[in-house]
């Protein structure tokens, strides 16, 4: 429910965030926080990139929110309540003494709560509502949602050039080295150049920590490589006349075929999953 504007210079990464929480609240995950924002608790700014960006005032509270949990073994209904009523940080009321006409909550009630609270919160939130999604059911957007991925259409996207460091990777996904390192054994982390990893093992290391939070392991993942080297070949033998081409524009017309193509097979995919999984649960 943060309001301020974010300053570039003091945004922080939801790494970064993490390793602030940590000290206080050793179980914070990745997914905690995304839950947290996903019901309206927190509202962290974006970069131009999509990237979540923290300021001191989100770190502060969310500070207050886990103390809440912990300390007062408060559920998040009544937090948000709290926060809708003007507490928050610096503003803290007094929550074991409260108004006469209320009644005071049973300690066990009360930890039940938190129970149950704190594991929906190890649970990764869902994916975003979109034009495409699986069943063609939307009910608006996600606050949580990230742009991990390229557009479809985007096989070459403009940020081929930025680079990161294992630091950085670690940072802007959650995940530790062990987790980068596990990636990179099963062969799904793009290798790094001289220079650092490119944008796609961040968009790699993004959707794998997404993936991580349901359970998935690094080598359920393979699958997708698999798929992946098996229609770039294809796509590639249906565009070779077109590369062949002696003419100018015949690179532009090869990039052009590739990117349909690509286009197509991700709707074709998107399809056979559809058939795949059949109507949505308890349809």
């Amino acid at each position: 429910m943060s309001t301020d504007t974010t300053d570039a210079g003091n945004a922080r990464s939801i790494g970064e965030i993490l390793d602030d929480l940590r000290g206080d609240f050793p179980d914070i995950s990745v997914s905690k926080i995304r839950f947290l924002e996903s019901q309206g608790l927190i509202t962290p700014e974006r970069s131009p990139s999509g990237y979540r960006q923290f300021t001191d005032a989100d770190l502060e509270l969310l500070r207050w929110i886990l103390r809440q949990q912990r300390d007062h073994y408060l559920p998040l209904k009544v937090i948000r309540r709290r926060l809708k009523e003007g507490d928050g940080p610096h503003r803290e009321v007094d929550v074991s003494n409260p108004a006469p006409e209320s009644k005071p909550e049973p300690a066990r009630v009360a930890a039940a709560s938190m129970v149950v609270e704190e594991a929906r919160l190890k649970l990764p939130d869902p994916l975003p509502p979109a034009e495409d999604d699986v069943w063609l059911v939307s009910d608006g957007p996600d606050p949580a949602a990230a742009p991990t991925a390229a557009p479809a259409d985007a096989l070459w996207p403009t940020d081929r050039e930025t680079s990161y460091t294992a630091a950085d990777l670690r940072k802007q996904t959650g995940l530790d080295e062990a987790a980068i390192g596990e990636l990179e054994s099963f062969g799904l982390l793009p290798p790094g150049e001289p220079d650092g990893y490119g944008p796609e093992a961040l968009r790699v290391a993004e959707i794998a920590a997404a993936f991580f939070a349901y359970g998935v392991e690094a080598r359920h993942l393979r699958m997708y490589k698999r798929a992946a080297e098996q229609e770039a070949t294809f796509l590639s033998q249906v565009a070779q006349p077109m590369m062949n081409a002696k003419d100018s524009g015949a690179p532009a017309r090869a990039a052009e075929a590739l990117t349909d193509l690509a286009r197509l097979g991700a709707g074709l995919r998107l399809s056979m999953l559809r058939v795949g999984l059949g109507p949505p649960p308890g349809a």
